[in-house]
């Protein structure tokens, strides 16, 4: 069982010819009596069937146990309903909610389309699931009080249809459905602004301690403007006004269509997405790129230059190459219509700079050319010198070793497991500096690696432990910097300053520096 309401109970089930995970609804015993809920449970049942979009749950099957139980098989959604997602990850970015409210709309659109009204939209008949490829993949639920517009009056049911017959949630009702009037598909829009203030703010437009109270605050008061109510959300001033558009109290007022309504919202981001494009383009064009996550090159498979070291000691004529950090800036990204646009990246990457020759002896100069001279006593002297040498060192080394005892050679020591993080230790961690001895290049590369893709797959949350977790290992500028743009993404502009911030001072040079004070001033 994975749920239980007054009108029954949810499981999930397995449909055995196809192996496939299903949801049961199963109507409690006692009620198959009460001839308004047995209507109301068909309904769900004949409203979903009509529709056939992807946003809409999909029902499978319809009828009566052996034991008499009414039952609906659906097809089963893996993820969470919108409440839950409110009530845990509020805020949400504006290109979330737009993302979410828009499949929404799609839905309604479908089935008003084929005659269907929700009636009963809210937050928990909304499921969120996390596809690959599609983050926030919506499926409307619950079409349990659904009016079906071409269904003959007498057959909804004697409380479906009777006048003043009030139905649906009082926080998301229409006024027209306040008062039991006839409703039309733009009941269902009115719901739906109610959502969309919820999202914005994270508040209902108004409080009330009773069904009735909300009902008569629908009818008879104006919501106060998402801004206002909460002042610490970040709400741009045209979704506010469409916001404001859908919660009019004459459904003439509202947008006319669910299509409509969904076209607004989407231009809306459009313009939203076209800004930032101009703020990071204004950034690019001063030479100074956004932070993408790059895959950090392992250190087993880093160049190395032992055996050209080897050589160039061997060899008279030798160069000293040294190896100096540089940003490699690299255009990319395109705009997204999921969410933030991708940045191009500042990535570290190692770069060689200019050989320097130190002169020496010519391989190919020619030495019987040069006039005969008589053999001299001097490389005599010089050996009996170095012989003389080599033995002071000889006897002096015993000595040592006399006093000082055996020493064991260093050999290479076992690995260490490193340390278990806890949560206390990446807290405020853009403030700590990490000791030398508890650092760890190795894991760091690796954590950030799959922090790297977990950012490539749009997973932000798995995408900023990850890189914590490689900042408390090996404290880069750069995880600092891929940090900072994050939540800086995440509009969480609170950390976004404190990891770029730590970004400015471990690296006061990076070319990225430039960047940050154009989208995020030093205080």
């Amino acid at each position: 069982m994975i749920g239980e309401g007054g009108m029954g109970k949810v499981y999930k089930a397995t449909q055995l010819m196809l192996d496939k995970p299903v949801v049961l609804k199963v109507l409690r015993q006692a009620l198959l009596s009460d001839e308004r809920t047995v209507a109301r449970f068909q309904r769900e049942a004949k409203a979903a069937s009509r529709l056939n979009h992807p946003n809409s749950i999909s029902i499978l099957d319809y009828g009566q146990g052996e034991d008499g139980a009414l039952y609906i098989a659906m097809e089963y959604v893996a993820g969470k309903d919108l409440h839950h997602i409110l009530s845990r990850e509020w805020p949400l970015p504006e290109a979330r909610v737009a993302r979410i409210v828009g499949q929404v709309l799609s839905a309604l659109s479908d089935a008003h389309g084929a005659g269907v009204i929700h009636r009963d939209l809210k937050p928990e008949n909304i499921m969120v699931e996390q596809r690959r490829g599609e983050p926030d993949f919506v499926k409307v639920l619950d079409f349990g009080i659904a009016k079906i517009m071409d269904t003959p009056a007498g057959d909804e049911g004697p409380a479906l249809t009777r006048a003043g017959f009030v139905c649906g949630t009082p926080e998301y009702m229409s006024p027209e459905q306040a008062r039991g009037a006839a409703l039309d598909h733009r009941s269902d829009l009115y719901a739906v602004g109610v959502i969309l203030y919820q999202l914005v703010s994270g508040l209902l437009p108004f409080d009330s301690d009773s069904a009735v109270g909300f009902a008569t605050k629908h009818l008879t008061e104006q919501p106060p403007l998402p801004s206002r109510r909460r002042p610490d959300a970040k709400i741009s001033p045209a979704m506010e006004r469409l916001v404001m558009k859908a919660l009019s109290k004459n459904p003439a007022d509202r947008p006319q269509t669910a299509e409509q309504f969904r076209a607004e919202l989407q231009a809306i981001d459009k313009e939203r997405r076209a800004q930032v494009g101009t703020r990071r383009g204004n950034a690019a064009s001063n030479g100074v790129l956004a932070p993408m996550p790059r895959r950090m090159t392992p250190l087993d498979q880093q160049e190395t230059r032992i055996g050209d070291r080897l050589n160039e000691a061997a060899n008279p004529g030798w160069t000293d190459q040294t190896q100096q950090t540089t940003l490699n800036t690299t255009p990319g990204g395109s705009t997204s219509p999921d969410g933030p646009v991708p940045r191009p990246s500042v990535g570290l990457e190692p770069a060689t700079s200019p050989e320097r020759t130190r002169p020496g002896l010519d391989a190919t100069q020619r030495y019987d050319s040069a006039p005969f001279k008589a053999p001299s006593t001097l490389p005599f002297k010089i050996a009996t010198v170095v012989l003389v040498v080599v033995a002071l060192a000889i006897a002096g080394l015993f000595i040592y070793g006399q006093v000082k005892g055996p020493q064991v050679p260093d050999g290479p020591r076992p690995p260490q497991t490193p340390m278990p993080l806890n949560p206390a230790d990446l807290t405020r961690l853009y403030e700590k500096d990490i000791p030398k001895e508890q650092r760890d290049a190795v894991l760091a590369s690796k954590l950030a690696s799959a922090g790297d893709e977990a950012w490539h797959r749009g997973a932000a949350e798995l995408a900023i432990a990850k890189y914590k977790e490689a900042f408390a290992r090996d404290p880069l500028p750069e995880t600092a910097l891929k940090l900072g743009e994050l939540y800086f993404q995440r509009e969480e502009t609170g950390e976004a300053r404190s990891w770029f911030d730590r970004h400015r001072k471990d690296a006061p040079n990076s070319h990225a520096n430039a960047y940050i004070e154009q989208v995020m001033p030093a205080k």
